[in-house]
């Protein structure tokens, strides 16, 4: 739980549990948004009040399986493992309800910036490229041969 209050400085964690309520109606047990510009998402094992609880950050998820006693086994990115009290069930359903606050995130954060274009932090206009064209050769419509390149003999 120290980790999620330390991420959560600017916006409190109950600011952060209204939000999700606000967009997929979940109160109990409720994924959170860490960081919306990162896609930072959490979710509780159990009842945040629970001194037990342990906030799984998904993104940092390499697999899980399920495990003796009703447990959840988790491999992370990093390799790390640990084996929670939670069963896989739950835990899918966790994962569920994360997936569904970024789709619905990212729907609301479309519509705003639709709504006011010149806010696109979140989800810049697809016509923005990389890269220049500039360094492109084209190649003319009746010749296959590029126009920089000396003809051939």
């Amino acid at each position: 739980m120290e980790i999620v209050y330390i991420f959560c400085v600017s916006w409190r964690l109950v600011g952060r549990k209204e939000g999700t309520k606000h967009l997929i109606g979940i109160t109990h047990k409720p994924p959170i948004i860490i960081d919306p510009i990162s896609f930072t998402y959490a979710f509780p094992t159990t009842s945040p009040q629970n001194p037990h609880c342990v906030w799984i950050f998904p993104q940092h998820i390499k697999d899980y399986q399920s495990a003796d006693n009703n447990q959840t086994f988790i491999r992370f990115a990093n390799l790390e493992t640990v084996v929670l009290d939670i069963s896989i069930s739950s835990f899918n359903n966790q994962i569920a309800r994360t997936s569904m606050l970024h789709m619905k995130f990212s729907q609301k954060m479309r519509k705003i910036e639709s709504q006011i274009p010149q806010t696109s932090m979140f989800f810049p206009p697809s016509n923005y490229v990389a890269e220049s064209f500039l360094g492109y050769r084209r190649t003319p419509p009746n010749n296959n041969q590029p126009p920089d390149d000396p003809p051939r003999k």
